[in-house]
């Protein structure tokens, strides 16, 4: 006997109709922007390549999600060699990444606004046996179009934050409907369990699977090199106003020999960011303009993406940014799988349970400001081995929490069965 559906609610797709003129607007604006035409289209529902093969629609709003479902993706294809995956992502940036991965068997498209009829072109085309959504993504129409057409949908690697749960009621009610639809919630933590539970989940289809990017953390060191003659520290995911925040401590990188680099969360920020750090007569070189530092610069900018691996096995220290200003912090396990010491700042919300279980472990450095952050550079810089314990330990933390992914898979394998 199939499941009741719980249809969006007539408010809500009122709600949506008002909201047109801001949808088309904005869409506009960004494909203008970045998106380009095929953004535009496929936001509303056309342009979407037709796929003969079985597929799995996997949606990975942005960068994040779609690092965390990587290794996911690559048991996928082996596990289900006839099957087509289709990524599907919100933003321009993480489809560069996505498309730079594609190829006869991993399509990339946008996932359409949450209109019916753009939901349901996508469903036409793409004709997934299941559906799989990363992370906290919750749409009410794409939730009960899937499943009116009896397409397995599940909530992967789930987290929900206080603040969703301190929604409106109005909010709360389409969200505890569109979960009802679901046939899956497989949810990061224990937490974040009793948070879909409270928010309305099922609990005999609601399970704790532990944290995808655990499997998606790679360990061991890098084949690709940086080129470079000097030690480095390495902030990565940082936003606007931490990059001058840490330029402040470049007399004591200085003083120990060490340059800054710098890979912003935005590359497309590199150029401006570049001329603000120079305005306070830094030099600054950009990545794209001269590969390797074969001569000194103060800070250097890595302003692509997919570049990282070769700077995270030879950093000295990394710093994970997102988290010196009020964002919730960006991904802590890629360079604990590297084996380094890092450090992140008071505001890791994003990131509660990681930065938790990897300070118990020993692997991670918290501070509480900038001018923490200056002193325990200076520490750590001047102690290799404490830099190396807490590497060591993040290593090994990692390597532990790596059989997650079996854990997704056999939850996942009803819904991942041709019917």
């Amino acid at each position: 006997m199939s499941k009741p559906l719980h249809r969006t609610t007539l408010r809500y797709r009122a709600l949506i109709l008002l909201l047109v003129p801001v949808a088309i607007t904005y869409t506009v604006y960004r494909a203008v922007k970045d998106g380009g035409w095929r953004y535009l289209l496929q936001r509303f529902g056309f342009g979407y390549p037709p796929v003969q093969a079985p597929s799995v629609l996997i949606h990975c709003a942005s960068v994040g999600e779609f690092n965390a479902a990587k290794p996911l993706i690559l048991r996928l294809r082996e596990q289900y060699p006839d099957y087509h995956l289709i990524i599907s992502t919100n933003t321009p940036t993480a489809a560069k990444l996505v498309s730079a991965q594609a190829d006869e068997r991993i399509t990339h498209v946008y996932m359409p606004l949450d209109y019916p009829f753009a939901v349901n072109r996508l469903l036409m085309h793409v004709r997934p046996v299941s559906v799989l959504i990363l992370e906290t993504e919750i749409w009410p129409t794409l939730f009960f179009q899937t499943a009116k057409k009896s397409i397995g949908i599940a909530i992967v690697n789930g987290r929900l934050s206080e603040k969703t749960l301190r929604a409106s009621r109005f909010f709360k009610n389409e969200q505890q409907a569109s979960l009802k639809n679901l046939s899956l919630v497989l949810a990061r933590s224990e937490e974040d369990y009793l948070r879909f539970l409270d928010l309305g989940a099922e609990p005999h289809s609601t399970h704790v699977t532990g944290n995808l990017k655990y499997a998606a953390a790679r360990t061991g060191k890098s084949s690709c090199s940086t080129a470079f003659k000097y030690p480095f520290l390495l902030a990565v995911s940082t936003h606007e106003d931490e990059e001058l925040q840490l330029a402040q401590h470049l007399p004591l990188l200085q003083e120990k020999n060490h340059l800054l680099v710098i890979a912003p969360r935005y590359p497309e920020r590199s150029q401006a960011l570049r001329y603000q750090l120079q305005q306070e007569n830094w030099t600054v070189s950009l990545h794209s303009q001269r590969h390797g530092a074969a001569e000194r610069t103060d800070i250097y900018i890595i302003d692509a993406l997919g570049q990282l691996d070769g700077f995270f096995s030879e950093a000295t220290l990394v710093f994970v940014g997102g988290s010196l200003i009020s964002r919730g912090g960006h991904n802590l396990l890629e360079p604990a799988g590297f084996g380094k010491c890092t450090v992140v700042g008071p505001h890791t919300d994003n990131f509660a349970l990681e930065t938790k279980e990897l300070k118990e472990a020993g692997a991670l450095v918290q501070v509480s400001d900038n001018r923490e952050l200056g002193l325990q550079l200076a520490h750590l810089l001047d102690n290799a081995e404490a830099r190396n314990q807490y590497g060591e330990n993040a290593q090994q933390f990692v390597r532990h929490k790596a059989s997650v992914l079996d854990s997704y898979l056999r939850h996942l394998q009803p819904i991942l069965q041709l019917r």
